[in-house]
């Protein structure tokens, strides 16, 4: 009986299933698990300009990480990877030689396995000049018009760096 199960035409495939089902699990199962530490820095830098006089409040603000952050050897956030940051708040520049501000809180990027890191620090706060007194003089001793005078607008520049660090322990499939 055994002997014809053997011969049989299906052992030979069945046992070439088994053997790949095998193999399958065995590559899955030996993924590389690492762990990504709070407070790990990861270097950014803006990908475009950002002014506060075209933003509107809760705007997602795109950053790019500009070098590997490894643990050990192994890369788990690549570089040019784009974090995300959000507008906190903004203010246009306004009358009387009032500046800009803004203010934006970096979120988040994505590993090398697909998950979001999230990231804390790294906020960036940004004011322009104020024209307040130059308004004021200019308005007192030529004219009242000089009262419409603009403050300069807060104006963050593409490629400005900034280092964030992650807010909590991950881990990260390799």
């Amino acid at each position: 009986m055994l002997e014809r199960i053997l011969k049989s035409v299906i052992t030979k495939p069945f046992c070439i299933i088994l053997s790949v089902m095998f193999l399958a699990v065995t590559f899955n199962l030996s993924a590389e698990n690492v762990k990504l530490s709070a407070g790990t820095s990861v270097p950014l830098e803006t990908v475009n300009t950002i002014d506060a006089d075209n933003l509107a409040d809760g705007q997602v603000i795109d950053f790019r990480v500009m070098s590997d952050v490894k643990v050990g050897n192994q890369v788990v956030i690549k570089a040019g990877s784009i974090a995300k940051g959000q507008v906190l708040s903004y203010k246009k520049s306004g009358m009387i030689g009032q500046p800009g501000q803004l203010q934006i809180q970096i979120r988040s990027v994505k590993s090398v396995d697909g998950q979001e890191v999230f990231l804390a620090g790294g906020n960036i706060n940004k004011e322009g000049d104020s024209k307040l007194v130059l308004s004021i003089a200019l308005s007192l001793l030529l004219c009242p018009l000089f009262l419409l005078m603009k403050g300069k607008s807060a104006v963050i520049p593409a490629g400005m760096q900034v280092t964030s660090s992650v807010a909590s322990d991950v881990n990260i499939s390799l």
